[in-house]
């Protein structure tokens, strides 16, 4: 953090000099978001659109900024300004979609996150996102197809196996979620939450097993 907080002093001397750079006060607004100081960085990043209202980078970044201070109309409306330049910037897509599903809309952020498989099919992450989106609808066999979908892209996407382990879990499929945990320790031994989930169906089988 200190790194950030230097990096910003330096921005600040470079817009002594150049104040209508809207790339400095980007980087300003940056600075600002990575220390927590969102309306600070909100501040910076309407001083960059000011000079550059175009730029779909800067509009992403202060709707990032927004969605932290919960001003999500203003998050979404900057969101969709950087869609309407770019229309396949998909961190804004994506981030539509989660804003959307903040503010009770979810049939709106589904039909993103299909869209954002349908533009990038060979994404795993869209596949994952799509997935998670669907877990939180608990749409838990859609979930697991596109988490499945995710680990055939990508087969050491270790986030894809330890979702599909915790929802086997929940049904009280301990045997299938303890296959899906070994594999995704095969890809990565020290994936604490995975570990995590193997004691606990190691624990809860052997309570039974006691009982």
């Amino acid at each position: 953090m200190d790194s950030v907080t230097q990096h910003l002093k330096e921005i600040e001397k470079e817009l002594q000099a150049n104040s209508r750079d809207p790339q400095l006060w980007m980087e300003h607004g940056i600075g600002h978001h990575l220390t927590g100081a969102y309306s600070d960085a909100v501040s910076s990043f309407q001083r960059s659109l000011e000079i550059d209202s175009k730029n779909p980078v800067c509009h992403y970044n202060i709707a990032n900024s927004l969605m932290e201070l919960h001003q999500h109309e203003e998050a979404i409306h900057h969101y969709m300004q950087a869609i309407t330049l770019k229309a396949d910037h998909i961190p804004s897509l994506t981030n539509l979609a989660d804003a959307w599903e903040q503010t009770g809309q979810p049939e709106r952020s589904l039909e993103i996150f299909n869209y954002l498989v349908q533009l990038d099919p060979d994404n795993p992450l869209s596949h994952f996102n799509l997935g998670n989106f669907q877990l939180r609808q608990n749409q838990h066999i859609e979930a697991v197809s596109h988490y499945q979908k995710a680990l055939e892209l990508d087969e050491t996407f270790v986030d894809a196996y330890f979702n599909i382990s915790w929802i086997l879990v929940q049904v009280g499929a301990h045997a299938d979620a303890r296959e899906w945990i070994e594999k995704g320790l095969s890809v990565d031994p020290d994936h604490e939450s995975l570990r995590e989930l193997r004691q606990e169906i190691t624990s809860a089988d052997e309570s039974s097993t006691g009982d």
